[in-house]
């Protein structure tokens, strides 16, 4: 599952970089919270490993746009 996610987020964040306009990032924010829900469930050291892969994604000119609609 931590896969399917970070490849979701990955799509989504490419898509969010070339169309950057609400739908696009409302969706990539949508795998946010979908990736960091699972990463809830999981033991500590899945967790870090899986929230650092999810910002290494996230260019940081998105990370604010997308984050703030997750938080």
């Amino acid at each position: 599952m931590l896969l399917k996610y970070l490849n979701q987020l990955e799509q989504a964040v490419r898509a969010a970089c070339e169309h950057p306009d609400s739908a696009t990032v409302t969706y990539c924010a949508d795998c946010v919270a979908t990736l960091d829900a699972y990463l809830d469930g999981q033991m500590e050291p899945v967790q870090r490993r899986g929230r650092e892969l999810m910002d290494g994604l996230i260019p940081a000119d998105l990370h604010d746009r997308v984050c703030l609609r997750v938080h």
